[in-house]
C-alpha cells in the first residue's frame, strides 16, 4: 500500500514519522550524532530506504548510503542532507533534506521501473553523518571525510563533552559501517533556508550560487585558581574575566566593518572550576568569523588574534589559539544553476539566485564534483531552534523541485563545465 502513495502524501507521511523521533515538548528536536535518538532514526531510514527498493550501504564513518542500482558498476548521482541534530534543535534542518530525497528517490526508481525515466546513472540517497558537529567537531564530519578533506583517523579521534570517541560512539551504536561508500558523478541537497530572503522576495525557490568563507578558532585561556573573596582584585588572574574581554572583542568586530560584510559569535564556553567561590583558572571557547569574501573573514581573525596580547595585559592571563580551520567561500557549478531554473520553471517554482552563510554538506561535495543546493524558505528565518517551520506548501514545492533537478542529473551524459 505505501508504494501505490503518491509522491506528497509519501513525503508528508514519513516527514511526520520522522519529526516523532527525539521530539521535544516545546516541538524541537534532540537528535544528536549517534545518540540513542540518532540510532532510532537511522534504523528507520534504512528501513525506509529498503522499502523503497534501495540497497543501503554503511561506510567506516556511518554514512548511509541507499542506492537504485539500475546499471552494474555505474557511478550514482547522489542526493541527501544530513538526519543528526543540534541538542535543542528543530525538526526540519537537515531532516527535511533527507526526507524529500527519499522521496524523490522512491518516485525516480519508479519511473525507471515502468520505462518511463531512462538514466545514465545509477541514484543514491544518503544521509552523511554528523553534520552539526553537536557533539563529535568538527562539523560536517561525514561527507568530509567522504570527499578526503578530513581524514579517517581525525574523525575518529573526535571525543564528545563525556570524553567519548567517535571510534567508540560508532562501535557501540552499531552503526561503523564496513562497506566502500559508492562513487558519485554529482551532488544534490534541498535544505530549508535559515534565513528570511526567500519570504522577504516571495520566493519559494533558492538556488545557491556559493558559500560565504569562516575561520574557526578554539581558544584556551589560563589564569590561576584562587578565593573569589580572599584574593585582592589586583592579585587575581581570571581566566573567566580574559574570556569575556575575549567575547566583546569578538563582538565589536563586527562594527569595524560595513553593515553585514562580517558576522562573529562566541560560543561553547568551558570553565574550570566550576564553583561559585573560585576564580577561574582555565576557559576554552570556540570563535568564529564569517564573511562573504575570504579575505575579510581571515583579515578580521587576525585582528582579533592581535588583540590576544591586550587581553593577557588585562588580566594576568595567558591566551592560546588551540586549532583555527578556514572554510574557503567557493561557487557552486554553473550548469547546475542552469539546471535549476529549468527545473524551477517545470515545477512551477518562484526562485532566485543566493547565497549560503551556514555551512552544509553541499559546502563539501562542491568542492570535489558537480553540486546543485537548493533552499526553501524558513518561516520568521528561524534556525538551530525548535522554532524552526516551513509551510507544508513549501516543503511540498521543495519535493517536487528536487525531482526536476535529479531527473536531469540522472539522464546526463556528461558533467563538464559548460
Amino acid at each position: 500500500m505505501m508504494k501505490a502513495m503518491p509522491q506528497d502524501a509519501y513525503f508528508t507521511e514519513m516527514f511526520a514519522q520522522l519529526s516523532a523521533i527525539g521530539r521535544l515538548q516545546d516541538g524541537g528536536t534532540n537528535r544528536m550524532a549517534l545518540t540513542g535518538e540518532d540510532i532510532e532514526q537511522r534504523q528507520w531510514f534504512k528501513e525506509r530506504l529498503e522499502d523503497a527498493g534501495a540497497v543501503v550501504h554503511v561506510d567506516p564513518i556511518g554514512n548511509i548510503f541507499g542506492v537504485f542500482e539500475w546499471m552494474r558498476d555505474a557511478s550514482c548521482v547522489l542526493i541527501g542532507s544530513h538526519l543528526d541534530s543540534q541538542e535543542h534543535g528543530g525538526i526540519f534542518d537537515g531532516a527535511y533534506g533527507v526526507v524529500a530525497a527519499l522521496a524523490v528517490g522512491r518516485r525516480i526508481n519508479g519511473l525507471v521501473s515502468e520505462g518511463k525515466l531512462h538514466p545514465k546513472h545509477n541514484l543514491a540517497v544518503v544521509s552523511w553523518t554528523n553534520e552539526e558537529g553537536a557533539r563529535f567537531e568538527p562539523s560536517i564530519m561525514g561527507s568530509r571525510v567522504y570527499t578526503g578533506e578530513l581524514s579517517m583517523e581525525e574523525a575518529l579521534r573526535s571525543r564528545d563533552l563525556q570524553d567519548m570517541s567517535m571510534h567508540d560512539a560508532l562501535l557501540e551504536s552499531g552503526w561503523a559501517g564496513s562497506e566502500s561508500a559508492p562513487s558519485a558523478v554529482a551532488y544534490a541537497e534541498i535544505h530549508v533556508e535559515q534565513g528570511t530572503q526567500l519570504i522577504e522576495s516571495r520566493s519559494n525557490i533558492g538556488m545557491v550560487t556559493g558559500n560565504w568563507a569562516a575561520v574557526k578558532m578554539d581558544v584556551s585561556i589560563e589564569g590561576e585558581q584562587s578565593h573569589t573573596g580572599a584574593t585582592a582584585m589586583a592579585d587575581r588572574r581570571d581566566a573567566l574575566f580574559a574570556t569575556a574581554l575575549l567575547i566583546c572583542e569578538t563582538r565589536n568586530l563586527v562594527e569595524e566593518y560595513p553593515e553585514d560584510a562580517l558576522r562573529s559569535s562566541a560560543t561553547k564556553l568551558r570553565t574550570f572550576p566550576h564553583s561559585p567561590n573560585i576564580v577561574s583558572s582555565h576557559c576554552t571557547i570556540h570563535i568564529e568569523v564569517r564573511s562573504e569574501c575570504l579575505s575579510t573573514a581571515l583579515e578580521a581573525a587576525e585582528k582579533l588574534q592581535s588583540r590576544f596580547a591586550n587581553i593577557e595585559r588585562r588580566s594576568a592571563t595567558t591566551v592560546t589559539l588551540l586549532h583555527r580551520e578556514v572554510r574557503e567561500s567557493m561557487h557552486y557549478w554553473n550548469p547546475g544553476l542552469a539546471i535549476a531554473e529549468e527545473s524551477a520553471v517545470e515545477s512551477g517554482s518562484a526562485a532566485m539566485r543566493m547565497k549560503t552563510v551556514s555551512g552544509h554538506d553541499s559546502v563539501a561535495l562542491n568542492a570535489v564534483m558537480p553540486t546543485i543546493m537548493l533552499f526553501v524558505p524558513s518561516e520568521g528565518g528561524y534556525a538551530h531552534s525548535p522554532k524552526e517551520l516551513t509551510s507544508g506548501s513549501d516543503q511540498q514545492q521543495g519535493v517536487r523541485m528536487l525531482g526536476a533537478v535529479t531527473a536531469r542529473l540522472v539522464t546526463m551524459s556528461s558533467f563538464e563545465e559548460v
